[in-house]
């Protein structure tokens, strides 16, 4: 009995740990809007499709947080992606080219920068061009 405990527990804490390392806090969307830096949001129309907007969350979940590192960072971004939710809106930066096939995520809101690699910003680009 004490070994069934002690395994459930285990997993339990696995699990707890797992889901805090890989999840950034991009939940609860509703809408998104992508555009090249120099574009007002007026100009384009939000993304409402659950579909698109799960798997663009995801992506953005599983980019890696960078913590304890502040960048100063020279160039403009390539894109702003605005994400609305319920209570509020924010808005990210992504900055193509930051490191070879990497793209920086900058945040107004955000304290923490997160990074992912150019496959996952081309997929990011390509559902929310439609």
């Amino acid at each position: 009995m004490k070994k069934i405990i002690l395994t459930v527990l285990f997993v339990i804490l696995f699990g707890l740990i797992s889901f805090s390392m890989l999840y950034n806090g991009f939940s609860g969307v509703k809408s998104m809007t992508l555009h090249t830096y120099d574009e007002s949001f007026d100009e384009v129309q939000p993304v409402k499709n659950p579909e698109v907007i799960s798997t663009v969350t995801g992506i953005l979940n599983r980019s890696n947080k960078i913590t304890h590192t502040h960048f100063k960072i020279a160039t403009e971004p390539t894109y702003k992606l605005k994400l609305v939710d319920q209570e509020r809106e924010e808005i990210l930066y992504l900055h193509e080219g930051f490191d070879k096939d990497e793209t920086l995520i900058t945040g107004d809101h955000s304290e923490h920068y997160y990074k992912m690699n150019q496959k996952q910003t081309d997929k990011i680009v390509q559902l929310l061009s439609k």
